[in-house]
């Protein structure tokens, strides 16, 4: 589509995609040497050895096809990276020209968006979320596009990272359809499940320039495997594959990935996502009782983002203990994120900040 042609750089588009082994055979082989793989197998002193010294599928088939099951996309609207990181760094490489081309992000919000930009050498457009609804400025946003031209993508974290909430799905769309033909805008949608909240992968199909990042880390416990799934038009799709490494998801991660999102594999993702909801509203409104808690947001993910009078001295008391937190007062005035654990570690947790009181 020329819309979206034309904010891909040119040199870019014109690529052709790297052609490795796997994407050249035409059939299914029994004897490989295409590849200058070692033909012999590791020492067997690891879990699941078979298949490690082939090179895997760049885009495994098996698993494109389920992911269209889950996400109700055909295969050519699907791209599998290394990590929802992957998916934004290949992003602004495809879109962002060093030296010209910029993103626009919303503080606070995910980090890896402007570590991306500053690799590429794009300019970085800060718009701040609505301070205490922080909810997205869609006016000024706006603005600010019109202001520079050279803005090609437009990053958007709902539930965000770290205030937790879901961002208003209308703004997101009425935004997208603003800047149609001038920008992309990109939906980190990570922390989904936790909201209850559909994804707005259905959407593209009416908002081409939407695209939509999700992850297998956060809902289904595969943070250690690297996976990366990307919901976007074709022709953004065909652009990522042009620049992506060759094999991006190694042998045992296309496995691990295979049974996380099988019907039972999908089945236990889910039961888990509602353990964490359950213990989320009861940390929450525990945190809220403690003396040394100012305020706790409300949360659409699996942490919360609490206030407190002194972050760094909190968290260095909790990891004097072994309990580790994240201090987000860079961000947030007194702000500390805390991920949901087990009803276990939660105790534990509790138990420390009533101490620490």
């Amino acid at each position: 589509m020329d819309d979206i042609v034309s904010l891909v750089r040119p040199e870019i588009y014109a690529m052709r995609p790297y052609s490795s082994a796997r994407v050249e055979a035409e059939q299914v082989a029994r004897v490989h040497l295409d590849a200058n793989e070692n033909p012999y197998p590791p020492y067997p002193g690891g879990p699941e050895q078979e298949g490690l010294n082939r090179y895997p599928e760049p885009q495994p088939p098996s698993l494109l096809s389920r992911f269209t099951e889950i996400y109700g996309l055909p295969v050519e609207q699907l791209f599998l990276s290394r990590g929802a990181d992957e998916s934004i760094d290949l992003l602004v490489r495809a879109f962002c020209a060093a030296g010209r081309d910029g993103i626009l992000i919303t503080p606070p919000t995910f980090v890896m968006y402007e570590t991306a930009a500053a690799i590429q050498g794009a300019s970085v457009c800060r718009v701040p979320l609505v301070p205490g609804v922080y909810q997205l400025d869609t006016d000024a946003m706006l603005a600010a596009c019109d202001a520079d031209p050279g803005i090609k993508l437009v990053f958007v974290c709902s539930p965000n990272n770290p205030t937790a909430n879901l961002m208003d799905r209308a703004s997101v769309l009425w935004l997208a359809e603003r800047l149609r033909g001038r920008a992309m805008v990109v939906v980190d949608e990570l922390y989904l499940d936790y909201s209850g909240q559909p994804s707005l992968a259905g959407d593209i199909v009416g908002h081409p320039n939407l695209v939509v990042v999700r992850s297998l880390s956060k809902e289904y416990s595969l943070a250690g495997e690297r996976c990366g799934i990307t919901l976007a038009h074709p022709e953004v799709v065909g652009v990522l594959r042009r620049i992506m490494p060759p094999y991006p998801l190694t042998v045992t991660a296309i496995r691990a990935i295979g049974a996380a999102i099988s019907p039972a594999g999908i089945a236990h993702g889910r039961r888990n996502i509602e353990r964490i909801v359950a213990e989320r509203d009861r940390v929450r409104n525990a945190l809220a009782q403690l003396p040394a808690v100012i305020e706790v947001f409300p949360s659409d993910a699996n942490f919360l983002l609490l206030r407190t009078e002194d972050p760094q001295r909190l968290c260095g008391a909790l990891a004097a203990q072994g309990i580790r937190l994240r201090d987000r007062s860079s961000a947030i005035d007194g702000g500390v994120r805390l991920s949901i654990g087990t009803p276990e570690e939660n105790d534990e947790l509790l138990q420390a900040l009533k101490l620490h009181g």
